[in-house]
């Protein structure tokens, strides 16, 4: 068990660089914009007027709604015989030919999308639990054939999240596509006009292994991919029981999940080529399990040629939440199994697999919850001697790891979000929340279960202000930063601060902005996930309306993912 008090400077978005030792001191800080680059990699000007920025985009406003109507001009409705090779819209891939259609971006600049585009067989009947299996050709039987890659792809099985209800603070991480087993697609995403060779980011998704999509609203890359002319990747990966439930058999093997992604990467890295990117130059990128994803990958024996270097966004392989035993998800499995009415015996695991993969899939996943902490997320990944062959900490102690520049942080208010939903009495979605010194107390208890009661002693010991103990603001913040340092900030600064000892360059950032469009409590502070929104761009949608000082600061964190990934 692992906390740390934070001894970050404070500001909007704080970053340094350190090779072969963690940096500590303004003395040795260094941003991303210092890489040797032409004037196309520059960092906004500093002296840009905000008004001007918010005239030119009201300017192209009204082109954007124009634009909106025709947007889908160059797409079928329908897969397709037809189509010529010298159409820029269709692709030819390993697999067969695509076709994509032109968008225009909320800026209105324009970009070629393809959404969709499978990449393993579905994993339905008999492949439930299985690990993917690639996809056939599609124009094997017809050449002719032409797949439509112009609608958004379902999203794997989950949960839809309603404990707040319609609140669109909640809301937003739901899913915005059909839900359904059949759910192994990738989108791509590229700048107009067609570039050459171009850096590729590949984005994985975060939401705990039990939900996400790639498909939100707030990951639209459009912005992203025209602003800042780079080619952006997202995928579907299976989620939820259904991508970890693990009993050590080719049944259900464990991390199929994980496997998804890899296959992914394997078709980005044989493929992107065909659309203008650069397979020797792609990045991985993503928050929370999606940051976790992205350390998996480094650490994989099976994923570390396929990219150069990572972004991890308030995750990291060693926290605790991450991987569990393979005893725990053998015995979570079977649990699961007893509460819908399966065999459960672990002397029966063919029968257990047998029954779960017959089981709908919806009811599957409803009934998949069955661990109790704040955080402890049910079915994730596990040492399974495959794709992880050895736990992360042991990794990262013995250096095995893919050696890799790096970008990793995390936010200012990292544990308010899952104490929202684990302590829904205690903090309730409103202002003016406080806590009283009993109640803290208590709720140290109820958000580490399975802790003793020195350990718990200790935490109340490091987290308790004890000049004024009875503050109600300072007990209530506490708990945020118990659960945020645990859960997601110190292990992001253990695992940074081991890949610089290595050798590699590791750029951190500290994000603290609230943002003018936060919809929950304002003493919720900066939440997990709250960079997101700058990182995608979403700040530039003149329709959204934000503040001329969040439209810098997205311009800004654009061009430093951007420029880490093309120069590394």
């Amino acid at each position: 068990m692992m906390y740390c008090k934070l001894s970050f400077i404070t500001m909007v978005c704080w970053m340094f660089a350190c090779k072969g030792a963690f940096v500590h001191s303004d003395q040795n800080h260094q941003e991303l914009s210092s890489y040797p680059s032409d004037d196309a990699k520059q960092m906004p000007n500093d002296d840009i007027s905000f008004d001007d920025t918010i005239a030119s985009l009201d300017d192209n406003l009204a082109a954007v709604e124009q634009m909106e109507e025709e947007k889908y001009v160059h797409a079928r409705d329908t897969n397709s015989k037809y189509g010529a090779d010298d159409d820029p819209l269709i692709v030819r891939t390993k697999n067969g030919r695509v076709r994509g259609l032109t968008q225009t971006a909320a800026t209105g600049k324009v970009v070629d999308t393809w959404y969709g585009i499978p990449y393993a067989k579905k994993p339905i009947g008999q492949l439930r639990f299985r690990k993917p299996i690639p996809i056939d050709k599609w124009d094997s039987v017809d050449p002719n054939f032409i797949l439509n890659a112009t609608k958004p792809p379902n999203s794997c099985i989950q949960n839809i999240d309603t404990l707040f209800g319609d609140f669109a603070g909640a809301d937003m991480w739901n899913p915005n596509s059909p839900l359904s087993e059949d759910c192994l697609y990738l989108n791509v995403v590229v700048p107009k006009p067609r570039p050459k060779n171009c850096t590729v980011l590949v984005w994985i998704f975060g939401g705990g292994f039990y939900s996400g999509t790639s498909t939100l609203e707030v990951y639209d890359p459009k912005i992203l991919a025209s602003q800042e002319n780079v080619i952006i990747v997202s995928m579907q990966y299976r989620v939820t029981s259904l991508g970890f439930l693990y009993f050590g058999t080719p049944d259900a093997p464990g991390n199929v999940g994980l496997f998804d992604q890899l296959m992914g990467l394997q078709w980005v890295h044989d493929n992107i080529a065909a659309f203008g990117g650069d397979p020797e130059n792609i990045t991985l990128f993503g928050e929370s399990a999606g940051a976790v994803s992205v350390s998996l990958h480094l650490l994989s024996p099976l994923s570390r040629r396929l990219f150069r270097q990572a972004i991890m966004e308030s995750g990291s392989p060693t926290a605790p939440w991450a991987v569990i035993s393979r005893e725990e998800s053998i015995r979570r499995g079977l649990l699961l199994a007893k509460l819908l009415g399966c065999p459960h015996s672990p002397n029966s695991i063919p029968l257990v697999v047998d029954c779960l993969r017959n089981v709908n899939a919806s009811v599957l996943v409803r009934e998949e919850w069955v661990t109790h902490g704040v955080c402890d997320f049910p079915f994730v990944p596990v040492v399974d001697g495959e794709f992880l062959t050895c736990h992360p900490k042991d990794c990262v102690r013995n250096r095995d790891f893919k050696n890799a520049s790096l970008i990793m942080g995390s936010n200012s208010e990292e544990g308010y979000y899952f104490i929202l939903y684990f302590l829904t009495d205690l903090l309730r979605n409103e202002e003016d929340i406080r806590i009283t010194r009993q109640d803290f107390l208590h709720a140290v208890g109820q958000l580490n279960p399975d802790m003793n009661e020195l350990a718990k002693q200790a935490i109340i010991f490091e987290y308790t202000d004890w000049m004024s103990p009875d503050d109600p603001v300072k007990n209530r913040d506490a708990l945020d930063k118990m659960v945020g340092d645990h859960h997601f900030t110190c292990n992001v600064n253990e695992f940074a601060h081991a890949y610089a000892e290595a050798g590699n360059n590791v750029y951190m950032y500290f994000f603290n902005h609230r943002s003018s469009h936060n919809l929950w409590p304002s003493w919720a502070g900066v939440l997990h996930a709250d960079e997101i929104n700058y990182v995608f761009g979403e700040a530039l949608n003149p329709k959204k309306r934000y503040l001329p000082a969040e439209i810098d600061l997205s311009k800004r964190m654009m061009r430093y993912w951007s420029n880490f990934a093309k120069n590394g």
